[in-house]
């Protein structure tokens, strides 16, 4: 990955093509322009009716903190559904992941009462999600989207400031990375059906 005096640029195919899951970071601090660059390039995503439904929170530096209880709720809860009681290591590990990467974008969308506007709005956010981890790509940089409880059962809506209205999407996780990637892809024959006549 490049370091904070480079700013490779792939080209798009590269960029989509080479795009991994990235779960191993150093803490280089990413500037602030960077982000907001690749925040920008989620923005142009497709959402119908030009909703733009979804709303990025990016936690930095000392600023993670703030992710720490929603984390540590969720594992608690989990635990609580199993009657078991919650370990120390696995709060640890709740809190070590909300430092693992130098930066974290929670995205979360304005959801609607009408529900083929609420799938529009989640699906636009995800096409944004997914323009961000292509940019960063590009740019040289390692992300993943995750989800899990603490999104999924909304832990995290406190710490956002989240209205009825709003649920939470997806966290990103986003750094520098020396992280060897392998997964490949299946060959997109196998995945398509051509109709070429009545």
């Amino acid at each position: 990955m490049a370091t904070t005096t480079e700013r490779p640029l792939a080209d798009a195919l590269t960029a989509i093509k080479t795009r991994r899951s990235v779960k191993e970071y150093n803490q280089t601090e990413i500037p602030r322009e960077w982000i907001e660059e690749l925040l920008d390039a989620a923005h142009w995503a497709p959402n119908h009716k030009l909703t733009h439904p979804w709303r990025f929170h990016v936690f930095t530096g000392e600023g993670r903190e703030r992710l720490v209880a929603a984390r540590q709720a969720a594992v608690r809860s989990a635990a609580e559904r199993k009657g078991e009681q919650v370990s120390e290591d696995a709060l640890n590990f709740a809190r070590a992941k909300c430092f693992s990467s130098p930066v974290v974008i929670i995205v979360s969308m304005v959801g609607d009462e009408k529900k083929i506007v609420d799938q529009e709005n989640y699906a636009a956010c995800w096409c944004a999600i997914e323009n961000l981890l292509v940019a960063a790509n590009a740019r040289g940089l390692g992300s993943y989207p995750s989800t899990g409880d603490w999104i999924d059962q909304n832990f995290v809506g406190p710490v956002l400031g989240l209205t009825e209205k709003e649920r939470p999407v997806a966290c990103i996780f986003l750094g520098y990375s020396e992280q060897k990637t392998m997964a490949k892809r299946l060959p997109v024959e196998r995945h398509t059906t051509w109709y070429t006549e009545p």
